[in-house]
């Protein structure tokens, strides 16, 4: 991750972010609803767009604490939620032939930041501008093409507020994904990813 004070970006509607085959848009559960509400979805439906990626080798502490979003257990094993993807490994939702996004004013936050991130420094004060900082991800270090000299200086402040609602999303997210997987521990529930997507189609915000 790379910080400073100046980044200068704007989106060019490269499709790059869309189109990379190793590049999973990651879900919370805000997202989900998000999109289910703005496109009148069934649960049905949602299954077909809503991916449940199991991991293939173990999770360690180390890779635990790393991921931005909590694994998920599911009925197939520990997984993660992002977005499906077509044949050709775009997004499910990129128009290639038009180059726009088909559900631009809904989309996923981690659409909406890319291809910056944002991390807190627990020791400064509450103040936005000194406590949140603007880290550019090393995918869009490597194929952004709206990161160029030419381009605008980004507003920090509309990023820097942007930035502090993803982070309070994905906590609230993370804490529903514990508390279902402690459940599910617990025998308390069956892990199966149509129960997961009842449970957070239930929330009322």
């Amino acid at each position: 991750m790379v910080s400073k004070d100046n980044f200068k970006f704007e989106c060019i509607r490269c499709g790059n972010c869309c189109t990379d085959k190793n590049t999973i848009v990651n879900l919370s559960y805000t997202d989900i609803l998000r999109i289910k509400k703005g496109l009148n979805l069934t649960l049905e439906e949602l299954l077909e767009i809503v991916g449940f990626y199991i991991y293939a080798d173990p999770l360690n502490e180390e890779t635990r604490a790393q991921l931005v979003i909590p694994p998920l257990e599911t009925e197939k094993g520990l997984s993660f939620i992002g977005l499906m993807k077509n044949s050709n490994g775009a997004c499910f939702f990129y128009d290639i032939k038009n180059k726009k996004c088909l559900i631009y004013s809904i989309r996923p936050n981690f659409c909406r930041t890319f291809p910056f991130t944002f991390k807190f420094n627990p020791n400064k004060s509450k103040n936005l501008n000194t406590n949140l900082k603007i880290l550019l991800t090393e995918k869009g270090k490597k194929y952004c093409l709206g990161l160029n000299d030419d381009a605008p200086t980004i507003n920090n402040a509309i990023w820097l507020n942007l930035g502090a609602k993803v982070l309070e999303d994905l906590s609230k997210n993370a804490k529903l994904i514990n508390r279902w997987n402690s459940l599910v521990k617990s025998k308390k529930i069956i892990p199966s990813v149509k129960n997961f997507l009842l449970k957070i189609i239930g929330i009322k915000d």
